[in-house]
């Protein structure tokens, strides 16, 4: 394959940069990809933590020796389980991270520019910035409920 041809089906970086919805179409279809292989990982990690719980002691075991050495057998799977659950979490928050670094910050920076620049111009043209006055309170709404009517007639 030369270097100006890209393979069919296969996600590139240049993919995933191209926008929102790329990513958004990347991190769903590894989410259906996991998703039952966390179901059956769980499933087996249940039924296997099951049987060894239920799994009569050795002879010549110490007191609780048979429930320690069955969390021992089951801590890599138990895991693996937990690590599949992880990578959905970090796949949701590596497109929220490109997101808020990639595609927000330099609207955010721009705006800031903008700001800076507005206030260079106030300050060089000797005008004040123009504060607004804060808007008036609303009424309060009296409470319907007849329950709670005598905590208002104070007020």
């Amino acid at each position: 394959m030369s270097d100006g041809q890209q393979r069919r089906g296969v996600w590139t970086p240049d993919l995933l940069a191209q926008g929102p919805d790329k990513r958004r179409v990347f991190i769903e279809q590894r989410r259906q990809y996991l998703a039952p292989l966390l179901a059956e990982s769980k499933a087996l990690l249940a039924e296997i933590e099951a049987d060894l719980n239920e799994a009569d002691k050795l002879p010549g075991d110490w007191p609780f020796q048979a429930k320690l050495r069955a969390q021992h057998t089951i801590r890599p799977l138990a895991k693996v389980v937990a690590d599949l659950e992880d990578v959905i979490v970090q796949l949701t928050a590596y497109s929220a991270r490109y997101r808020r670094s990639y595609e927000e910050l330099p609207e955010k920076r721009a705006e800031r520019a903008a700001d800076r620049q507005r206030i260079k111009e106030l300050k060089a043209g000797g005008g004040q910035q123009q504060i607004e006055a804060p808007e008036p309170k609303a009424e309060p709404v009296p409470d319907t409920n007849p329950l709670f009517a005598h905590l208002n007639k104070g007020a």
